[in-house]
């Protein structure tokens, strides 16, 4: 039987700093900083950076610049050049909610969890309801292996008022290695109800009524998922139905 992993989309910084000034009082670094960020909007991420570099040349301590400029190193897949810029920002200031999150996510881009799990902690020690880092502190503990406590994170996210079909179906792939089949099942409805064309749902569903001596509700979901495009669908029906 084929196993069935935890499939997640790559996380990128989407937190922008815009730090306008509003008013007639804009002086240059402020000016450069807003057309910086609107060639961000227009995805020209390496000629923003050349603006936000220059912009910190002339002043070494304005942190907005570092921070955008990091955002757009992210989106070029130059993790390290972006964290240098946040390890910059954190420096600077005592706490910054939003430089520790996305430095954890490029943490965890770069496949560093427990680098970035330290950081995601260190976030909820001062704001224990951020979902964003609970649940990416979830997906990072499902990484190195600690299903229970991704599990935790994934529970807390969803108790403070997370409701996508993502924090669900990752709790119920985490529930399935825990082999909590009934409990997976429940979340992989969940997940469903939100988003019924998850086939990724539908297929690890299958597998877990499967699992739980439920065959015929597994072909079903199975089947559902092959109509939904999901491909290892079909060899794993062979492998059922024979």
């Amino acid at each position: 039987m084929t196993k069935f992993y935890l499939r997640t989309t790559a996380v990128v910084i989407l937190i922008i700093l815009v730090f306008i000034v509003f008013g007639c009082n804009k002086n240059r670094k402020d000016r450069a900083n807003e057309n910086a960020i609107e060639l961000i909007g227009k995805q020209k991420y390496a000629e923003a950076i050349k603006e936000f570099s220059t912009i910190v040349k002339g002043d070494k301590n304005y942190l907005p610049a570092y921070y955008n400029r990091a955002i757009c190193y992210s989106f070029l897949n130059k993790n390290r050049e972006a964290i240098n810029d946040l390890n910059f920002v954190i420096s600077k200031q005592k706490f910054d909610e939003e430089a520790y999150l996305n430095r954890a996510i490029l943490f965890e881009n770069q496949k560093k969890y427990k680098d970035a799990i330290k950081d995601y902690t260190l976030l909820l020690t001062i704001n224990p309801r951020n979902i964003k880092a609970l649940h990416f502190r979830g997906i990072c503990k499902y990484y190195i292996k600690d299903y229970a406590g991704a599990v935790t994170d994934y529970s807390l996210a969803i108790k403070y008022g997370l409701n996508s079909s993502g924090v669900y179906y990752n709790k119920a792939v985490a529930l399935d290695c825990l082999e909590q089949y009934p409990k997976a099942i429940k979340y992989y409805d969940k997940a469903i109800k939100i988003d019924g064309k998850l086939e990724r749902a539908y297929f690890a569903r299958g597998i877990a009524n499967l699992k739980n001596g439920n065959k015929e509700a597994a072909i079903a979901d199975i089947k559902q998922a092959e109509k939904l495009g999901f491909k290892k669908a079909v060899h794993v029906l062979k492998e059922i139905i024979g």
